[in-house]
């Protein structure tokens, strides 16, 4: 075995993992479910824990690198997410990492409420991204964990979110059998947005090359 040949397969090793992932945590099932067009939600219930840990695939128009791009765009999140009020970067230590502040609004007894994520992209061999989050601070929570990856599957995007919270609240039991409903809402919400403002973006893409073209000629 020649010196290429040798790199190629432990290359391959490597990278297996990471393309193998979204794969295996699908079962042949899920995957019609996929192809349907269907949204698969799993509410894994954790002992411990007063609200469930969510997990949710859907495929997404588009390619990995531009939904996460647009899903980046912080300040958009308060016209599409439901109840959200604010959302705004306050802090960016470098292109990949940012805080974020969010303010909510809440069902009664709690009007609203607000907390800050740290945000962190990475980025994989395979073409896929990820988008994580946990908590800096807030006033009804004890933690937010979750995150956003983006894999390329079947020419389109694998979108995987996860959110675990861990309120900090006396009314928490009260909330706890709608949020797996809350997060499906709110990951409806996203896939129609970052679709909506990629068509959007790539028809003016589109209309400004034909009016370069027009010029030319």
């Amino acid at each position: 075995m020649n010196i290429k040949n040798i790199i190629f397969l432990i290359s391959a090793l490597i990278l297996l993992p990471a393309v193998a992932f979204s794969m295996v945590t699908l079962t042949p099932a899920e995957k019609q479910q996929l192809s349907q067009g269907q949204m698969i939600k799993k509410v894994i219930w954790k002992e411990g824990y007063v609200w469930p840990e969510v997990k949710i695939f859907t495929v997404l128009p588009h390619n990995p690198e531009d939904n996460l791009n647009t899903f980046l765009d912080f300040d958009t999140h308060k016209t599409y997410i439901p109840d959200m009020l604010e959302s705004r970067i306050i802090k960016k230590t470098n292109p990949k990492q940012m805080q974020v502040y969010f303010e909510m609004e809440m069902p009664w007894p709690v009007k609203k409420t607000s907390h800050v994520t740290n945000n962190v992209v990475t980025s994989n061999e395979d073409g896929s991204y990820t988008l994580k989050w946990n908590l800096v601070k807030a006033d009804m929570l004890k933690a937010t964990d979750g995150y956003m990856s983006f894999y390329p599957y079947e020419g389109k995007t694998l979108l995987e979110y996860v959110s675990l919270i861990v309120p900090n609240s006396s009314f928490a039991t009260m909330f706890k059998d709608r949020v797996a409903k809350d997060v499906e809402k709110s990951v409806i919400k996203i896939t129609k947005h970052l679709n909506k403002t990629i068509n959007k973006k790539n028809s003016l893409f589109t209309t400004s090359q034909k009016e370069a073209t027009q010029k030319k000629l």
